[in-house]
């Protein structure tokens, strides 16, 4: 009976501690991999987190974050190397004026639109804005905001070509003139409806989800080449779990871990071949940032650049834009189609 009692005891107080305890249920075989649960992680009683420990990916380099190795490219760097970057440079290669029906034509145009939410829809119209009648600017290039002005478009949605979403896709790009087959160049920016906070759970999550968006836009758009991720600005006390920090932390992790997969050869992400099944993912203008200017480049975000916590302001949205103009004209690869030559 002694040695029963002390057993007893610890099984007790184990259950006592515990008796809040919800097994959470992931259900991946939803559209959007939501948390069923009913319980998501963030609205959990004395749940906290610190968002001074998340370093901008590309400050964090060849350090760790839970474990995990930073840079916006394997192996903590912050440039695409080896056969990756070669590829990437023979598809910004591939980007050039095409007609109604895909076919290359010096009387064609290369369509570069943006597919998302509304946070980035202001950031590709500040983006148009600042391309229009620049001189610099390749002149066959024609820019179209496909983001959802008014709503959502989580990633599920954006996944599912025959979504409403898709729809208003098309006619946008039928409204310019232009036809799918003319699409090359595609900035992915959303939001999901992941309300998993753990990582690496959540990125893991969104990284399938951006995975299977990449498919979706190949099958849409035959003539896709590269889709460019910018990840997501840092937000403040926002709300929804998948506006609320860390969560647009996460969303970065995501984008590192799904271009890290098409770098490892996953199947479902080829490129090459006369059959591809995505198009290439890589980095644009890398955006979370938070009050501290970051050692890589000097770039900070604040409160104060923001509308709503969420959403940037006129002046949020002239940094945001004028970084990735400035990307899009010096990177070795964009500026290939990007630039007037």
């Amino acid at each position: 009976m002694k040695a029963i009692l002390p057993v007893f005891i610890i099984l007790l107080l184990f259950i006592t501690c515990n008796k809040n305890y919800q097994p959470r249920i992931i259900d991946n075989n939803q559209p959007g991999g939501e948390d069923t649960s009913g319980v998501p992680i963030d609205t959990m009683p004395g749940m906290s987190y610190d968002t001074a420990s998340s370093i901008p990916l590309n400050d964090l380099g060849k350090n760790l974050y839970m474990g995990y190795v930073g840079g916006l490219y394997p192996n903590g760097l912050n440039e695409p190397t080896g056969q990756y970057a070669q590829d990437l440079l023979e598809a910004s290669k591939a980007i050039i004026p095409r007609d109604e029906n895909g076919n290359p034509s010096s009387d064609g145009y290369i369509v570069f639109i943006s597919l998302g939410a509304s946070t980035g829809g202001k950031n590709m119209t500040a983006l148009i804005d600042k391309t229009k009648d620049n001189p610099a600017v390749n002149p066959r290039l024609k820019m179209m905001n496909g983001n959802q002005p008014a709503g959502r478009a989580p990633l599920f949605i954006i996944a599912d070509s025959t979504s409403d979403y898709w729809t208003h896709v098309l006619d946008i790009i039928k409204l310019h003139n232009s036809t799918p087959n003319q699409v090359q160049v595609v900035y992915l920016e959303t939001d999901d409806s992941v309300t998993v906070r753990k990582f690496p759970e959540r990125p893991d999550l969104i990284k399938l989800k951006i995975e299977t968006c990449m498919r979706t836009m190949k099958a849409v758009f035959p003539n896709l080449k590269v889709l460019y991720v910018l990840g997501r600005p840092r937000t403040f006390n926002i709300g929804p779990a998948w506006n609320t920090e860390p969560s647009p932390y996460y969303f970065g992790w995501a984008c590192k871990w799904a271009i890290e997969d098409q770098i490892n050869g996953k199947d479902s992400l080829n490129y090459t071949g006369e059959k591809p099944l995505a198009p290439m993912i890589t980095w644009g203008f890398y955006q979370w940032a938070d009050s501290l200017p970051r050692k890589t480049d000097g770039f900070y975000w604040t409160k104060t650049l923001s509308s709503d916590g969420l959403h940037a302001n006129g002046e949020g949205q002239d940094s945001l834009s004028s970084r990735f103009q400035q990307f899009l004209f010096s990177d070795p690869y964009a500026s290939l189609w990007y630039a007037r030559h």
